[in-house]
C-alpha cells in the first residue's frame, strides 16, 4: 500500500511537472502574439526635411484610440500591432500615412504644405490668399501681437503695427482709445474704423481679450471696405478670435504682474521756491499738490487661462481672464472679468459645419479721477495745507488758503465716489453648408449687448456739498444698447482651365440697434454711509427738485445686398469688383438706398517673362484701386418727426408738462460719401528675405454732414442737419521688412513703417468770408480761440496772433495784419491780426519693430516716432508767467520767461516743435522646454517688459505725444485727462505656461 502511494505520488508529480512545462511552453509561444495584438511600443522620430525635429507632432493609430505627441527632440512612442497604420499630422505640413509593417523603430520625415503655409487674408465675408490681395490690407497674427507687448492693452499693443492708423490714449486703466485711419473720415459723423469681430459688425475692441485674438486684418482702402458699405468710411478693422485645433487638449496660462513709475511730470515751484520768488501769502505748508495725488508704484495683475482641443468632429475653445489694474492717479482703478467659448462642430462628414462664438466681459470701473485734478494740482499755492484737523473730513476742503473756485484737489477725489460697471456680450452662431467642393452656403446670426451702469455719490463734507448748503448728492445711471444682425451669403471657389480662378460671393445682410438709458439724481442727505444706495431718501425729492430721466433711441436699421467676385489668372493677372446695396432707417425716404461699389486690379511683374533675368526678385505686384463707402455714423431721428417733454403749462389752474418737437427734420439727408483712389505696390525679395510695400492715395468725402442755420419759418428750431461741405485726404505709407538673419541659433528680423497723411476742408458749407472759431481757452482771463475752420483750408493749422517779441516793460508785441509790430492791447488783439500757423499733423510717422531670438532666448524691441510737427502748449501758456494770480509757475518756464511781464495772450510762442522718438517697448523673454522632463508641461516663457521706456523730444511741454486725431489736433490741454494724465513707465513680469 506503501509502494503504490509512493508510485501514485511520483506519477502526479511527473505529470504535474510535464503539464506545467506544457503551460509555460505555451504561453511563452502565444504571449507575445498576444502582447503584439494588444500593440507593441513602436518608437520613432519625427524630423522636416532639413532633418530638424519636430515638437508637437500628431501621432495617431488609424481606427484605434492610441495617440502619441513627440516630444522637443522629436521622439514618440505609441502602442500598435505589426498591421497598423499610423498617421501623422501637424500644422503646416502634409499629413503622412506610414504602415508599420511590423517595424519597431521608424523614421518619419514630414514636408512642408506649400498650401497650408500660404498667408491667408480675411477680407469682407470671406479670407483670400495674401498673394492675391489687389487692395491696401494690413494683417497681424494674435501670437505677433502679443510679442513685446506685456502689460498692453489691444490698442496699445497695435501702436505703430499699422502704418495709417494714429491710436490716442493714456496710461490710465480707464483710458478711452480712439482710432483714426489715414486722416479724418469726417467732421460730425463717425471717425473711427469699423470693427468686425467674428464677422459680426460693430464690435467694441475693449470687449476682448488679446490672448482670444487670432488675427487682425485691417482693410485701409475703399476698394476693400465698400462691401461693408455705410460703416466702412472710416476703415474696416477685421478681427477673428481663436478657435481649438484638432489634437490633444491644450492648456494655456499667463500670469502678468506690473508696476508703473512716473516717467516725468511738470516741475512746478516748490514751497520755499514759490515764497523765494515772491509768488503768492505764506499759508505755512510744503504741499508737493501734484506728488500728492499719485499713488507710490501701484502693482496690477492679470490672468488668463485658455483650454482647447478636440476631434475632427468636435473643437472647444474656452478661455477666462481677470485683471486688476491699479492707476498711478488716486481714484482711478479697473477690475476686469471675462469669459469666452468658442466651438467647432462637424457634421456628415463635413458637409455641415457649426460655428459659435460668445464672450461676457465686465469692466468695474473707479473714476473719481478728473481733468481738473491735475490741472488744479499745478496751480495751487504749495505753502496750502493738505489736511485741516478741525474740518470733520480731516482734509483742508475750505479756507486756509481755498478759496474762490480754487479746490483741494486730493479731498476732491476722497470725498467722492463714482464707479461704473461696462459689461459686454458678444455672441454669434454660424451654420455652413459645403454643397459641393467649390460651393457653399453659409448663415450667422449675431447678438451682441453692452450695458453701462454708474452710482456717484458726493461726501457732505466735500467743497461742492459745502458750496450748494446740502447735505450730499447721489447719482444713478444706466445705459444699454443692443445689436442684432443676421448675414445669409453664398461663397463659390473654382480653378478651371488649369489658369483660372473665381472667388465669389453674393449675400443679404440684416443689422439692427436698440438703445435706451435712464438716470436719477437726489441731493441732501440726513444719513451718510450708504452712499448712492438710499437714493429716495435725499430732501430735493420731496421739494420737487430732484431729477430723473429716461430716453430710448429710435431704433436703426440697415438691408442690405451685397456681392464680390475675386478672379485671377496664372495668378498674375488679378481683378477684384463688388457692390453693396444697402438702406438705411437712418435717411428719409428720398435717399434711404444708396450704392457702394469697388473695383481693384492687381498684376504680379515678377512672374513676366523680362522680370525673369531679376533673379533677386522673388515677388513684385502692382495694385490700384478705386472705391466708394458711405457714413451713416450720426444720431438717429434727424428725419423723423420725434418730440420730448419741455416746458411746464398751466391749464384749469394746473400745471402739466408740454411735448415739442425735439428737431428740425430733412427729408432729403442722404449719405457722406467717400470715394477713394489707392495705388499700391507689393514686394520681395531675395527668396522673401526683403519685404514690403508702398501705398499712395487719394479720397475725398463729399456731401459731409453739417449743422447749419434754419430758417425760421417755416422751421421750428435754430438748426438743421443738411449735407453741406466736401474734405479731402491725401498720403503714401511704405513698409520694408526683412528677415536679417537667419541661422538655426540666432534669428533676427525687423519691420519699418513710414507713413504721411494730410486733410483739408474744401468746403464746409461757408461762405468766403465765413468761418467757425474753434477751441476756446479757459479761464481765468478770456484769452479767446486757438483754431478757425473755414473753406479751402489744411487741417491742423493753429490760429493765433504771431509773436513779434516783447517791449522794454515786458509787454507782449505781435505782428498785425499789415506784419507791422505793434503792442499787444485791447485795439491790436483782434480777429483781423491773427493768422494760421504751423501745423499739428505730422510730416513723417515712423515705426520700427526688432525681433531677436538667440536659442531659448528672445528680444523684442518698438520704436515709434513722429516728425515735424507743431504743439499748442496751453501748460506753458497758463503755468509760465508771473502774475498776480497766486498761481504756482513751471520752474523751467519762469527763468525761459523772465522776459515777460504781461497776461498770457495766444500767439505762436507757445507753439513748439513736438518732433519725438518713444521706446514703446522692450521685451526679454527666455522659454524653457520642459516636454522631455515632464509629460504634462509643454513650454514655460518668462518675460519682461518695459512699456513707454523713454521719450527722446526736444518739447519743453509734459507730453509731446498729443492727440493728432480729429477736427482741431495739437493741443496740449490744461483741462483735458489726455494731456494732463502722468507719463509713465510700465514694467511687467508675466509667465506663460503651456500645458
Amino acid at each position: 500500500m506503501g509502494q503504490f502511494n509512493y508510485m501514485k505520488k511520483k506519477c502526479w508529480n511527473n505529470s504535474q511537472k510535464g503539464w506545467f512545462l506544457y503551460v509555460v511552453l505555451l504561453f511563452v509561444i502565444l504571449m507575445p502574439v498576444k502582447l503584439y495584438a494588444q500593440g507593441l511600443p513602436i518608437k520613432g522620430k519625427v524630423v522636416d526635411e532639413q532633418g530638424e525635429p519636430l515638437v508637437g507632432v500628431n501621432v495617431r493609430v488609424k481606427e484605434a484610440k492610441e495617440f502619441a505627441v513627440t516630444d522637443i527632440n522629436g521622439n514618440f512612442i505609441v502602442k500598435s500591432n505589426k498591421d497598423a497604420i499610423l498617421i501623422f499630422t501637424y500644422v503646416g505640413y502634409t499629413t503622412m500615412i506610414e504602415p508599420v509593417k511590423g517595424r519597431t523603430q521608424l523614421s518619419i520625415v514630414l514636408k512642408e504644405n506649400a498650401e497650408m503655409l500660404k498667408e491667408v487674408v480675411v477680407i469682407g465675408y470671406g479670407s483670400l490668399e495674401k498673394r492675391s490681395i489687389t487692395s491696401s490690407i494690413t494683417s497681424i497674427k494674435g501670437d505677433d501681437l502679443k510679442i513685446g507687448v506685456g502689460g498692453a492693452t489691444i490698442a496699445t499693443a497695435l501702436q505703430g503695427k499699422i502704418s495709417g492708423l494714429v491710436i490716442n490714449g493714456t496710461s490710465s486703466p480707464n483710458s478711452g482709445d480712439s482710432f483714426q485711419l489715414r486722416g479724418l473720415a469726417s467732421i460730425n459723423a463717425s471717425k473711427d474704423p469699423l470693427i468686425v469681430i467674428d464677422g459680426i459688425p460693430g464690435g467694441d475692441i475693449r470687449a476682448l481679450n488679446q490672448e482670444d485674438i487670432e488675427s487682425i486684418d485691417v482693410l485701409k482702402d475703399a476698394s476693400a471696405g465698400a462691401i461693408y458699405g455705410t460703416r466702412a468710411a472710416g476703415g474696416v478693422i477685421l478681427i477673428t478670435t481663436k478657435q481649438a485645433k484638432t489634437g490633444k487638449v491644450k492648456i494655456v496660462y499667463t500670469g502678468e504682474v506690473a508696476m508703473e513709475t512716473i516717467r516725468k511730470k511738470p516741475e512746478v515751484f516748490s514751497a520755499d521756491e514759490y515764497l523765494a520768488n515772491d509768488l503768492g501769502e505764506d499759508f505755512g505748508a510744503k504741499t508737493d499738490w501734484y506728488n500728492e495725488l499719485l499713488n507710490d508704484n501701484p502693482i496690477s495683475q492679470r490672468h488668463s487661462l485658455s483650454v482647447s482641443g478636440g476631434s475632427k468632429d468636435i473643437l472647444l475653445y474656452g478661455a477666462f481672464s481677470m485683471q486688476d489694474q491699479k492707476g498711478i492717479v488716486i481714484g482711478d482703478n479697473r477690475k476686469d472679468y471675462s469669459g469666452r467659448l468658442n466651438g467647432t462642430f462637424n457634421l456628415f462628414d463635413g458637409r455641415a459645419q457649426i460655428i459659435t462664438n460668445a464672450e461676457y466681459r465686465e469692466a468695474n470701473r473707479d473714476q473719481r479721477n478728473s481733468s481738473d485734478s491735475f490741472n488744479m494740482a499745478l496751480a495751487l499755492n504749495p505753502t496750502i495745507p493738505l489736511w485741516d484737523p478741525d474740518d470733520p473730513s480731516k482734509y483742508n476742503v475750505f479756507g486756509n488758503g481755498i478759496y474762490g473756485t480754487d479746490f483741494n484737489p486730493v479731498s476732491d477725489i476722497m470725498l467722492r465716489t463714482n464707479n461704473g460697471k461696462d459689461s459686454w456680450l458678444l455672441s454669434n452662431a454660424t451654420l455652413k453648408l459645403n454643397l459641393t467642393k467649390e460651393c457653399s452656403v453659409q448663415g450667422t446670426v449675431g447678438y451682441q449687448k453692452s450695458q453701462w451702469q454708474q452710482y456717484k455719490y458726493v461726501s457732505p463734507e466735500h467743497r461742492e456739498s459745502i458750496d450748494n448748503t446740502r447735505g450730499g448728492s447721489a447719482y444713478h445711471g444706466y445705459s444699454k444698447d443692443e445689436r442684432l444682425s443676421a448675414d445669409v451669403y453664398a461663397t463659390y471657389n473654382k480653378n478651371f482651365a488649369k489658369d483660372h480662378r473665381i472667388n465669389a460671393v453674393a449675400g443679404y445682410s440684416y443689422w439692427e440697434a436698440t438703445g435706451e438709458s435712464f438716470n436719477m439724481t437726489n441731493y441732501d442727505f440726513l444719513v451718510e454711509g450708504v452712499g448712492p444706495w438710499d437714493i429716495g431718501t435725499g430732501t430735493y425729492l420731496t421739494q420737487g427738485k430732484a431729477s430723473m430721466n429716461s430716453y430710448k433711441d429710435p431704433r436703426e436699421r440697415l438691408l442690405s445686398f451685397f456681392g464680390r467676385v475675386n478672379y485671377s489668372y496664372k495668378d498674375r493677372y488679378m481683378l477684384m469688383a463688388s457692390l453693396r446695396h444697402e438702406g438705411s432707417s437712418k435717411f428719409g425716404e428720398n435717399h434711404r438706398w444708396g450704392n457702394f461699389w469697388a473695383i481693384s486690379v492687381g498684376w504680379r511683374l515678377s512672374d513676366e517673362e523680362f522680370m525673369k533675368r531679376f533673379s533677386f526678385i522673388s515677388d513684385l505686384k502692382l495694385r490700384a484701386g478705386y472705391g466708394v463707402t458711405g457714413n451713416n455714423g450720426f444720431g438717429s431721428g434727424y428725419t423723423t418727426r420725434m418730440y420730448s417733454s419741455g416746458s411746464m403749462w398751466q391749464t384749469n389752474g394746473e400745471w402739466n408738462t408740454t411735448y415739442s418737437s425735439m428737431r428740425n427734420i430733412n427729408p432729403d439727408l442722404k449719405w457722406e460719401q467717400k470715394g477713394e483712389l489707392n495705388i499700391g505696390l507689393d514686394y520681395g525679395f531675395f527668396n522673401g528675405r526683403l519685404y514690403g510695400k508702398f501705398d499712395w492715395y487719394y479720397r475725398k468725402v463729399s456731401d459731409m454732414l453739417y449743422t447749419v442755420n434754419a430758417p425760421m419759418p417755416p422751421m421750428v428750431h435754430t438748426t438743421v442737419l443738411k449735407n453741406i461741405g466736401n474734405l479731402e485726404n491725401k498720403g503714401w505709407e511704405f513698409e520694408i521688412g526683412g528677415d536679417i538673419v537667419r541661422d538655426k541659433n540666432f534669428k533676427y528680423s525687423s519691420t519699418m513703417r513710414l507713413s504721411h497723411n494730410s486733410s483739408k476742408l474744401l468746403n464746409i458749407g461757408l461762405g468766403d468770408n465765413e468761418y467757425l472759431d474753434q477751441v476756446t481757452f479757459p479761464s481765468p482771463g478770456n484769452p479767446g480761440t486757438g483754431a478757425r475752420l473755414q473753406n479751402n483750408m489744411v487741417l491742423g493749422q493753429f490760429f493765433v496772433y504771431k509773436y513779434a517779441g516783447v517791449d522794454d516793460d515786458g509787454k507782449w508785441l505781435i505782428y498785425d495784419k499789415d506784419n507791422n509790430v505793434v503792442a499787444a492791447n485791447d485795439q491790436t488783439l483782434v480777429v483781423d491780426n491773427k493768422r494760421y500757423v504751423g501745423n499739428a499733423i505730422p510730416k513723417l510717422i515712423v515705426s520700427w519693430d526688432h525681433s531677436l531670438q538667440y536659442k531659448n532666448f528672445d528680444l523684442g524691441i518698438s520704436l515709434r516716432s513722429w516728425i515735424d510737427f507743431d504743439i499748442f502748449s496751453q501748460v506753458n501758456m497758463y503755468y509760465g508767467l508771473k502774475n498776480t494770480t497766486q498761481i504756482n509757475i513751471l520752474k523751467k518756464m519762469y527763468k525761459k520767461n523772465a522776459h515777460i511781464n504781461d497776461e498770457k495772450i495766444i500767439c505762436d510762442y507757445w507753439i513748439e516743435d513736438g518732433t519725438f522718438l518713444k521706446i514703446d517697448a522692450v521685451t526679454l523673454g527666455y522659454r524653457l522646454n520642459l516636454k522631455k522632463y515632464n509629460p504634462y508641461v509643454d513650454n514655460i516663457r518668462l518675460y519682461l517688459t518695459a512699456r513707454d521706456l523713454a521719450v527722446i523730444t526736444g518739447y519743453s511741454g509734459a507730453n509731446p505725444e498729443v492727440n493728432i486725431n480729429g477736427l482741431n489736433p495739437g493741443f496740449e490741454y490744461i483741462k483735458s485727462k489726455d494731456s494732463m494724465y502722468p507719463q509713465t513707465i510700465r514694467f511687467t513680469l508675466g509667465a506663460q505656461i503651456t500645458f
